[in-house]
């Protein structure tokens, strides 16, 4: 018989992967004929609902869920099955899937789970990937040669053993490059494995096929090798999180490789994950099960996590080295730019200092270690490639033919280099030494470097066929230190612009350099590396590389291009522009069909633990998942109010958040949060909903919790600054100091400037945990962060009144302005329309900007924006006579304000009008360069609630959180509920179409008890002529603390804020179900009601009961009420602090900021 060609074999390589992908049932959808360059949308709009939410889940909520049997491994497996499948499609990255192999494992686990009720190890049923090249049972071990083809596994690798007994499923295997010694990978029997962002470029290598597959999310956790970059390259193309352990750490036997034994640079093997929970699994996972003994030369040293793994004394700091270049080749701009971003961040912890590193000797590295990787002349690789016929790939002849350090060693040449590598890591060891800064007591040095952050390599993602500079990567090889790879943003072709001046130092910069000036690097994300010596015990061992990277990433992106000061750049190709709002934003609709997916699973949840009786909500979420239109669409209003607001709007939303400790037991309302679509803020509501998403989507505990942070230390009025924290020890003269030093800044770049500057500028100290009070983060950030793009948050909105002119009252009549991730604009029909948030500042003319005119960014301050949705600064300085302060403060306050002028006083300026020239026949601003915009309250709508019944965002139910302080006593009376309603009915048109449902007036909310207690309003839909959401009133009232302080006071201890806090998740779930144990199903009825309409399902008993008791019946009591002082609902929390406390010790600190106002006015 005729030996094939390896083109015969290759086809049946082919034909073999792809007959594995024909048996996923249902057979996979068919992809876009042509395909983008970007592809990773494309699998969550051909997969179910259900599988998209399963897939983009990380490893580790996964398990959790599979443990507690939410999931079965079935469905999870079929999940990752099916999108692994479209993920091949896409970028080319299986060699071949196991369905069968697969979901019989998963069905034995789902029995074992359905009669022992327990998981059977800690990665019970989930899937993980595995490099080809890493032994299974029967299956292929090419190793990217044709030739090795038919090369079969003897036993499972023992690492897949040690994962196996966890309870794992392994259901893919991916491609790798013909050698396995590419920082890319093709080979000559699969071909070329593209990158999933921009399929121009190379997924990395040589586990690329893994980076490709997890990046799409056609896995969570896979497992890859690692010699010169391995796992770290793909973790870096395609946005990853990777680790690099230390040899002999991880078991290796049963892979396949050439040179088999050779010990001089020894290979590793590494988990590639999409979150860093999903790499310490892994290592947790192998480790546990004393893989020593196994494999009796891995060091015994079993998994340490974080908290003693970092061994450092919390008497100092954590010493980071920062690796701008390794002095061979210079990194391109979007490298430099993620180094800056990072060491930005950790400037602003004090538990971190910061210390450049300068790299030693690295050329000398690459030679050494080039010259150990082959000491046989690579003839194993010669032959394995040669045997076959197959033609040489351009990166095996260019790591083997074109390399000058390849060559036979001889015995003696061998102990030459391995000489050479030791007396290289001794002298690297001293240069890590050196930076100590102290000997201890016992002798031992102390103030070292702990861990090096540097580039994964010198650019991002290259071109297919150009990756050829292992130096970033294969230095830690030689020196056998781990190293974990972590994304930080993407390439932003605006801002990062290579240097066309630059001399290159050498022939491998050249080359690089000119693979940025041709790059089309779009869509790619900036991963970093972090390093350490692993023979120092102070420092971070392999077992865990970690800084805690949740710290360094993004809390929204502190992306202003200059500080506070708005700064003219070139505009993008496709220049911004105003759009109508006669529809959504096509970002937000992108968006939306992400979010609602991610809510239908806690929705169910929810739902499910409500148990409405009489009614299977988990079969009726589930018969409806696949249609967005039938499903519910919730959204949260939370109120103005100031710091009051902000504390029991916290609570509310506490109680709502299924992440907050014992939210979702019995009688509680966790899952809510995580159910919605849109989350709105006014004022205090605003600061909340500001807070939350400039800190990472953070949790109101871990906002309240973190020693670390100033953010919501409320204890120093915002007169005096911030008391204590990672931020900086300011004293108030300082303090202030700086933010007018920032507000001048602006002033002198020729933007206007007004009290709201200040008072943003003061607030982010209170609100956001960075530098300087997060200076340079943006509002439009949110949307470029990993959690909002991934849909796991809420759409955040923040809402602002338009002031025409000398305007001195704000009527209902006012426009009514929203700043959103995307948009700052308006859906009134005055204006109409919506500008893109991130170039406000730009000089827009009937909706366009002139070729002539640059683009402005930074203008959207995430502290500015949250100072104009509430002017409360700017009111508490217009009664400045009624604080108890020194004269002299007021009198620098009052001449501050007679310079603004009277009408100014309380504004916010947004010149150059954005809709300047727009919509001239409606728009009472269209003929005015400025536009000035003044707290989201002063038309008496204090619930953020014109965002939430916009018709064309569908919002079926709203949960309207009041803080309002309505009455002589600071209790909400539902004036804002009339003033939203009132205008919808305005005959003006000012509504535009929007529908709100009827309310009584507000005696009659006092009179009959509705600002008491929640309130349904718009039970009955077909009361009205359109379709009106269904408002779930919740108003703050006493269940166990008094949270009814003035709107102007400023300052809290920790006791009363929690108190506060307390109080708001007590109201919004009524004592925790103590006032009504059915609270929670009428609350799963208010949820479902709009839907039950739309899909023709009878309500339910139980849900007919909960609208007869908490519906409006349409009553009315309009006399003038009693004094209303309301008592306790429950036991009343006890504070040792005084609530209201005044400003008057800060006298000192007032007349600062007024001296500040004073020389930047």
């Amino acid at each position: 018989m005729a030996t094939p060609t390896w083109q015969e074999i290759a086809q049946q390589a082919q034909q073999i992967r792809d007959a594995s992908l024909s048996q996923i049932e249902p057979a996979l959808p068919e992809t876009p004929s042509e395909l983008p360059r970007n592809v990773t949308d494309i699998p969550k709009h051909l997969l179910t609902t259900d599988e998209v939410v399963i897939t983009q889940t990380p490893p580790e909520d996964l398990v959790t869920s599979l443990a507690a049997g939410k999931l079965t491994s079935t469905a999870v497996t079929n999940a990752f099955l099916r999108r692994a499948g479209l993920a091949q499609k896409l970028t080319n990255c299986i060699t071949e899937l196991l369905p069968k192999e697969a979901l019989a494992r998963a069905k034995e686990l789902d029995e074992h789970y359905r009669e022992h009720k327990t998981p059977i190890g800690p990665l019970h049923g989930l899937p993980i990937s595995v490099k080809e090249h890493i032994g299974m049972k029967g299956k292929g071990l090419n190793a990217g040669f044709v030739s090795w083809w038919d090369r079969k596994g003897e036993d499972d690798a023992n690492a897949l053993k040690i994962l196996w007994k966890a309870g794992c499923v392994f259901y893919a295997r991916t491609t790798q490059p013909q050698t396995l010694m590419h920082l890319e990978t093709s080979n000559n029997l699969y071909g070329v494995t593209r990158n999933p962002f921009n399929r121009d470029l190379t997924s990395g290598g040589s586990s690329g096929g893994e980076g490709a597959l997890i990046s799409l999310r056609g896995s969570c956790l896979g497992i890859g090798s690692d010699i010169g970059g391995s796992v770290r390259s793909p973790s870096a193309n395609c946005g990853l999180y990777g680790l690099k352990p230390t040899s002999y750490r991880v078991p290796t036997d049963g892979w396949s490789a050439t040179m088999a034994g050779e010990e001089q640079i020894v290979p590793v093997m590494g988990p590639l994950s999409t979150s860093l929970e999903g790499v310490k699994l892994f290592m947790r996972t192998v480790l546990a099960a004393k893989p020593w003994l196994l494999e009796p030369s891995l060091v015994p040293i079993p998994w340490r996590d974080q908290e003693t793994q970092l061994n450092i004394s919390t008497s100092r700091k954590l010493k980071i080295g920062i690796m701008w270049s390794d002095g061979v080749v210079k990194p391109h701009p979007p490298i430099i730019r993620a180094l800056n971003l990072v060491a930005d961040k950790l400037k602003g912890i004090s538990e971190v200092e910061i210390v450049p590193w300068t790299p030693y000797r690295h050329d000398e590295a690459w030679e050494i270690i080039a010259s150990l990787y082959f000491p046989d002349g690579a003839n194993e690789e010669k032959e394995a490639i040669d045997a076959s016929g197959e033609p040489w790939r351009p990166l095996s002849e260019f790591i083997i033919k074109e390399n000058p350090h390849v060559k036979h060693l001889s015995i003696e040449e061998v102990w030459y280099w391995t000489v050479r590598r030791e007396s290289y890591r001794r002298a690297y060891a001293k240069v890590w030494n050196d930076t100590a800064t102290r000997v201890g007591n016992s002798g031992e040095l102390e103030g070292m470097v702990d861990v090096i952050l540097a580039p994964v390599g010198p650019g991002v993602a290259p071109l297919l066929d150009h990756a050829r500079y292992w130096g970033y990567t294969s230095q830690w090889n030689l020196l056998d230190y781990p190293a974990l790879v972590f994304p930080v943003s993407r390439v932003d072709s605006e801002i990062d612009v290579i240097d066309e001046s630059y001399k290159s130092i050498n022939e491998k910069d050249d080359f690089n350099y000119k693979l940025c000036m041709g790059s089309v690097a779009i869509d790619i994300r900036k991963p970093l590396l972090i390093t350490t010596s692993d023979i120092n015990p102070r420092r971070i061992l392999d077992s865990h590389v970690e800084i805690d990277v949740a710290a360094l990433r993004p809390r929204a992106l502190p992306n202003a291009p200059d500080g506070y000061t708005p700064k003219t750049q070139d505009c993008p190709s496709r220049r911004p522009t105003i759009r109508s709002a006669s529809d959504l934003s096509p970002n937000e609709s992108s968006w939306l069909d992400l979010r609602r997916s991610k809510t239908v699973e806690p929705m169910r949840d929810f739902l499910k633990r409500a148990a409405i009786s009489g009614f299977d909500a988990e079969a009726y979420i589930n018969q409806n998942a696949q249609n967005q239109s039938a499903l519910p669409n919730i959204g949260i209003a939370v109120s103005g109010g100031g710091w009051r607001a902000l504390m029991n709007g916290a609570g509310a939303i506490q109680a709502f958040d299924s992440r907050e400790d014992n939210s979702t037991a019995a009688g509680h309302l966790g899952g809510l949060l995580q159910s919605a679509t849109y989350l709105s803020g006014l004022s205090g509501g605003g600061w909340l909903v500001g807070s939350i998403f400039m800190n990472k989507y953070s949790s109101i505990s871990g906002l309240l919790n973190d020693p670390s942070s100033t953010v919501w230390r409320f204890e120093n009025s915002i007169f005096e600054g911030p008391k204590t924290g990672s931020v900086q020890l300011f004293d108030s003269a300082r303090y202030f100091s700086t933010i007018q030093d920032q507000v001048s800044d602006k002033k002198d770049a020729g933007f206007n400037t007004s009290v709201t500057d200040y008072w943003g500028r003061a607030l982010s100290f209170q609100l956001i945990n960075a530098t300087d009070g997060g200076v340079d983060y943006t509002w439009s950030s949110i949307a470029q962060t990993d959690n909002f793009m991934q849909g796991d948050t809420p759409y955040p909105v923040l809402v602002a009144d338009g002031r025409a002119p000398g305007e001195q009252l704000i009527s209902l009549n006012a426009t009514v302005y929203e700043f959103n991730p995307f948009e700052f604009g308006t859906w009134d029909p005055t204006t109409f329309g919506f500008a893109p948030l991130e170039y406000l500042g730009s000089n827009f003319s009937n909706g366009v900007l002139f070729d002539a005119d640059s683009c402005v960014r930074g203008f959207d301050n995430a502290g500015y924006v949250m100072g104009t949705s509430s002017s409360l600064f700017n009111q508490f300085l217009l009664q400045v006579d009624q604080q108890n302060i020194p004269q002299v403060a007021k009198d620098f306050v009052s001449f501050i304000l007679k310079g603004f002028g009277e009408d100014q006083n309380d504004i916010a300026d947004y010149t150059p009008n954005p809709f300047y020239g727009y919509h001239n026949s409606t728009s009472r601003n269209a003929q005015s360069r400025r536009l000035t915009l003044v707290d989201g309250g002063e038309d008496l709508q204090n619930i953020p609630l014109h965002p939430l019944i916009q018709p064309e965002r569908g919002v079926d139910v709203i949960f309207a959180v009041d803080s309002s302080a309505d009455t002589n006593n600071f209790w909400p009376n539902g004036t804002s509920l009339v003033a939203t309603y009132e205008r919808s009915l305005n005959p003006s048109g000012i509504g535009n179409g929007t529908a709100f449902p009827a309310v009584p007036d507000q005696n009659s909310f006092v009179n009959l008890g509705l600002n008491t207690r929640p309130t349904f309003f718009g039970c009955n839909s077909s009361n009205t002529s359109s379709v009106t959401p269904l408002v779930v009133y919740i108003p703050n009232s006493p269940y166990v603390f008094h949270s009814n302080v003035s709107t102007f006071t400023p300052s809290y201890d920790n006791a009363t804020r929690a108190g506060f806090v307390r109080n708001g998740y007590e109201v919004a779930t009524m004592g925790n179900g103590t006032a009504d144990a059915q609270w929670p199903v009428c609350v799963a009825c208010a949820v479902l009601s709009r839907s039950l309409e739309r899909t023709g399902t009878s309500v339910p008993d139980a849900c007919a009961r909960c609208f007869s008791k908490y519906c409006w019946d349409g009553r009315t009591d309009s006399r003038t009420p009693a004094p209303y002082d309301p008592p306790f609902k429950g036991a009343a929390i006890e504070t040792s602090g005084a609530v209201q406390r005044t400003v008057g010790g800060a006298a000192a600190a007032m007349v600062a900021v007024a001296a500040a106002m004073l020389l930047a006015a």
